[in-house]
């Protein structure tokens, strides 16, 4: 099996704020009949869904937070979906890996909102070879449960978690694998960086150079 890439779902390899946000604030108005502000709900992305419930409820009962999380992930894929849209030039990037790495999305989404998620935005779930969410995981992002998940299932290594907030960082390297932040969602570099990723490039179209100029240090110092 060739060498693992991880990848996070939102803001790494698609743009999806309004998926979210419009499935959130449905759950909200069916159960709190109020709703919350997008530009709030889009800083809390990234997050552990559960977390983005208590804070968007602030701290509701527990039944009604578990009654939102689960209206979200069905309308998500009943309403919302297709309002997804990839980073341009990600499926050429994504092919391009695949001829050197095994590539994984684990995300703090759903298993079935991720593979509505890139249905929405056009990218074939085949370029992985596998696809974990929050669900299948005891602790999603920032513990790196999806990360030994992918790893066990593969019977391979991850070498990089590639993904766009705090919490993709930190489970890469809770991992002990190399974090690359990508500044493709509404993290700031400097907040990024102050978690220590093993670099940040603009988006993941970088990524396939980057990986060719470590191999050719790494060939360097071997030689």
């Amino acid at each position: 099996m060739k060498p693992l890439i991880c990848f996070d779902l939102d803001n790494t390899l698609v743009y999806s704020e309004k998926v979210h946000v419009n499935s959130y604030n449905y759950a909200l108005r069916k159960f709190l009949h109020k709703p919350q502000n997008p530009e709030f709900i889009t800083k809390l992305l990234g997050r552990p869904h559960k977390q983005i419930v208590k804070i968007l409820t602030k701290n509701a009962p527990k039944n009604k937070i578990k009654n939102i999380m689960k209206l979200h992930d069905l309308i998500l894929i009943k309403k919302f979906y297709h309002l997804a849209n990839s980073i341009p030039g990600v499926i050429k990037t994504l092919k391009e890996l695949k001829k050197d790495f095994t590539l994984a999305i684990v995300s703090n989404c759903s298993h079935k909102n991720i593979k509505a998620i890139l249905k929405g935005a056009k990218i074939p779930s085949t370029l992985f070879s596998i696809i974990i969410g929050y669900d299948e995981v005891k602790y999603s992002k920032p513990a790196p449960d999806l990360i030994f998940k992918a790893e066990r299932k593969l019977k391979t290594k991850a070498v990089y978690m590639v993904g766009d907030s705090i919490y993709d960082i930190k489970a890469a390297n809770k991992a002990r694998i190399k974090a690359i932040a990508v500044l493709t969602g509404h993290y700031s570099k400097a907040s990024l960086i102050k978690e220590k990723p093993y670099i940040t490039l603009k988006s993941i179209n970088q990524l396939p150079k980057f990986i060719k100029k470590e191999e050719r240090c790494r060939n360097t110092l071997i030689l």
